[in-house]
C-alpha cells in the first residue's frame, strides 16, 4: 500500500546561488551542497568541510571517559593476568557486540574468558543480584560488565570486597551513586557534549583505542562490531559515531568476521553494495532476535564465529529462523494494537495483556509511538510477581525522567530518553500503571517537524551526484538520508505494474522510473487524482555487474484540502 502525506507537511528546498556557491567552495557536486544545504545550512565552512571529511583522530582525542577511563586503565597496567574473566553482557545488539568485543580484548591478559547474557523474560534490566551472588562461586576473578552496570555500584561494591577486578563499561544515564572507580561511561561526566553520546560498545572500543589498551592494529578489525551497536542503538550520527560507522562498515564489505559475512550470505546481501539500511532493517534485527524471544547467546555465537563452516552457517540460519519468529509475534501484537486505536478500544496510553510477550514489546511500542506520535507503554506478566514493560515517547518527552519520578515503586528501570524499560512487582502494579498513565496524559507533545525535501527530477541526479551525497553519511539519527520531490505537473507521470504476480508497480517520470515496491499499480490509480507530487529517494544497484541508479517511491504528496 502505498504512503501518503500533505504538502504542508514538507520543506520544498530550490537550487538557489547560494547552491552552487556553496559547491564552489566545497568543491562538489551541486546535488551534494543543497543536501548540505538542506540538512546542515547553519553551519559555517569549516564546520561543513569537516562533515564531508570527519577528523577521527580529533574526534576520539575529543572524547572524554572521565577518570573512570584511566582508572579502569591503571587497574589493566598493573595485572599481568585477569585470571578467570567473565563478562556480564546484555541482550539486544550493544549488549552483545560490546560483550564479544570485551572477550576478544581480555583475552589478551586471561587465563579464560567466559559471558554470561541475562534472559530479558528471567533476569530482567541491567544487573541481576541473584547472577552477581554466584560470581565468586564460579571461579571467577574479573567481572567485566557491558551495557549496563553504572548504577549497580552497590551489588558491584560486595564482589570488590571479595577480590574481584571489576571494569563497567557502558552508556546509560546515571540514577544512583557511583562508588566503583572502574565505571567508564561518558555521562558520568557531567559536562557531556554531542560527541559523548555513544554505545557501550564504542565506550569500549574508544577505551581501548584512547588508553594503548590493545595494539591499534588489533582494534581496526573489532569496529566493526562498534558500527553494529551504534546503528542499533540509534545513537546521533555525530562526526565521532559516523567514522566508527564509516571505517565498521567499509570492514563488513571487505573483509567481514565469519559470522557477518554468513549472516549476509544467508540474507542475500552483496557484501560490496552494504548499506547501513542494510543493517537496519535485515541485519540488527536478526542480532535482537534472540534476546527477545530467549536467551541472546545465538547472537553471540554468531559474532564470535568459532567452529566449522557448518557450525557458523547453523548459528546464522539459527538467528535468521528466530528473527522470523519474532517478526510474526511483533506483526500480531502490533495489528491488535493498531485496531484497538483505531475502534477506540485502547483508549489508554499503558496497554497490559497477560499473554504477551515480554520480549517483542519494545519493537512493537517503537512502532506504535512513531506512527501515531503518542507515548506508549506495554506490559506483561513474567511468572505470577513481577510486571515488565516497555515505554516509548515521542518529541517532547523524557522516558528516563519519567521512570525516575516513580522510581521508588519499581524493582528495576533504565533506558534512553525516547526508550526505557521497567520491572515493577504485581502488587505495585495497578499505582504504577496510573502513575504512567497520568504523566504520559501530561507530556506537551511537539509538533512533528516539516519534512525537509528537495526539489528535482530523479532524471536530474546522476550516478556521480548520489556518490558524492552518500559521502556524507552514513545516514541515520541525527543525520536523515535526504529525501526529494518532483511535482506531478513538472513532469509526465505514467503507472506501471511490475513484478511476476504485479504485486509492485512503478511510475514513469520522464525517462525515469520510481520504484513501488509492495504496491500494486490500482492503489496509485485510485489516488492519482488527488496527488501534488512524489517523494522519493535513490540507491545504487547492480545488475549483472553493471552500476545502475534507482529511485525509490516512498510517499505520494496529496494535494492541500484533500
Amino acid at each position: 500500500m502505498i504512503q501518503t502525506c500533505s504538502l504542508s507537511s514538507l520543506k520544498i528546498f530550490h537550487k538557489s546561488a547560494s547552491t552552487t556557491n556553496l559547491a564552489h567552495e566545497l568543491s562538489c557536486p551541486e546535488l551534494a551542497a543543497g543536501v548540505l544545504e538542506m540538512l546542515k545550512g547553519d553551519e559555517d565552512i569549516n564546520t561543513l568541510r569537516e562533515w564531508i571529511h570527519p577528523d577521527f583522530a580529533k574526534q576520539i582525542e575529543s572524547l572524554d571517559l572521565g577518570t573512570g577511563g584511566k582508572e579502569a586503565k591503571a587497574l589493566w597496567e598493573a595485572k599481568s593476568s585477569f585470571g578467570n574473566v567473565l563478562v556480564y553482557g546484555d541482550y539486544d545488539t550493544d549488549g552483545i557486540s560490546s560483550t564479544v568485543l570485551a572477550m576478544e580484548i581480555f583475552r589478551n591478559k586471561a587465563a579464560q574468558v567466559r559471558y554470561f547474557i541475562p534472559r530479558r523474560d528471567v533476569h530482567g534490566y541491567g544487573l541481576n543480584a541473584g547472577v552477581l551472588e554466584k560470581v565468586p562461586g564460579w571461579g571467577c576473578n574479573t567481572l567485566v560488565v557491558v551495557d549496563c552496570g553504572t548504577n549497580d555500584s552497590e551489588m558491584l561494591e560486595i564482589l570488590r570486597q571479595k577480590g574481584i577486578n571489576i571494569f563497567v563499561f557502558d552508556h546509560h544515564s546515571v540514577s544512583a551513586p557511583v562508588t566503583i572507580p572502574t565505571i567508564v561511561n561518558p555521562c558520568l561526566n557531567m559536562e557531556a557534549g554531542e560527541v559523548q553520546k555513544i554505545c557501550a560498545t564504542a565506550v569500549l572500543w574508544c577505551w581501548a583505542w584512547k588508553e594503548n589498551i590493545v595494539p591499534r592494529k588489533f582494534l581496526q578489525y573489532e569496529v566493526d562490531l562498534a558500527a553494529l551497536a551504534t546503528i542499533a542503538d540509534c545513537m546521533p550520527l555525530h562526526n565521532l559515531n559516523r567514522s566508527l560507522v564509516r571505517y565498521g562498515m567499509n570492514l563488513m564489505r571487505n573483509n567481514p568476521r565469519r559470522g557477518i559475512s554468513a549472516l549476509l550470505d544467508c540474507l542475500k546481501i552483496n557484501r560490496p553494495q552494504l548499506t547501513e539500511e542494510h543493517l537496519s532493517m535485515r541485519v540488527i534485527p536478526c542480532l535482537n532476535a534472540p534476546g527477545r524471544i530467549a536467551t541472546a547467546d545465538a547472537g553471540v555465537r554468531a559474532l564470535l564465529g568459532a567452529g566449522s563452516n557448518e557450525v557458523v552457517y547453523n548459528n546464522v540460519n539459527d538467528l535468521v529462523r528466530i528473527n522470523r519468529k519474532r517478526q510474526t509475534w511483533t506483526d500480531n501484537i502490533a495489528k491488535e494494537i493498531d485496531n484497538g486505536i483505531l475502534t477506540g478500544k485502547f483508549t489508554h496510553k499503558v496497554l497490559f495483556h497477560d499473554d504477551w510477550p515480554i520480549g517483542v514489546l519494545s519493537g512493537v511500542a517503537s512502532r506504535v509511538c512513531a506512527q501515531y506520535n503518542r507515548p506508549i507503554v506495554l506490559a506483561a506478566p513474567v511468572g505470577a510477581k513481577v510486571i515488565r514493560g516497555t515505554l516509548r515517547v515521542p518529541e517532547g518527552g523524557d522516558a528516563v525522567g519519567i521512570l525516575r519520578e516513580i522510581s521508588q515503586k519499581l524493582e528495576a528501570w533504565g533506558g534512553h530518553k525516547f526508550a526505557a524499560g521497567f520491572s515493577v512487582s504485581s502488587e505495585n502494579w495497578p499505582e504504577v500503571r496510573d502513575e504512567l498513565e497520568r504523566m504520559l496524559e501530561d507530556i506537551v507533545i511537539e509538533p512533528e517537524a516539516a519534512v525537509p525535501v528537495i526539489n528535482i527530477a530523479p532524471s536530474d541526479i546522476s550516478i556521480s551526484d548520489w556518490r558524492a551525497v552518500s559521502e556524507l553519511g552514513p545516514f541515520g539519527n541525527n543525520n536523515p538520508a535526504p529525501k526529494f520531490y518532483v511535482d506531478k505537473d513538472f513532469a509526465h507521470s505514467e503507472i506501471h505494474s511490475m513484478g511476476k504476480d504485479e504485486a509492485h508497480s512503478y511510475i514513469r517520470v520522464n525517462n525515469s522510473r520510481l520504484l513501488a515496491f509492495n504496491t500494486l499499480a490500482s492503489d496509485i490509480v485510485d489516488i492519482f487524482s488527488d496527488v501534488q507530487g512524489w517523494i522519493y529517494h535513490p540507491r545504487l544497484d547492480y545488475w549483472k555487474n553493471e552500476e545502475q541508479l534507482q529511485f525509490i517511491l516512498d510517499f505520494a504528496v496529496k494535494k492541500e484540502g484533500v
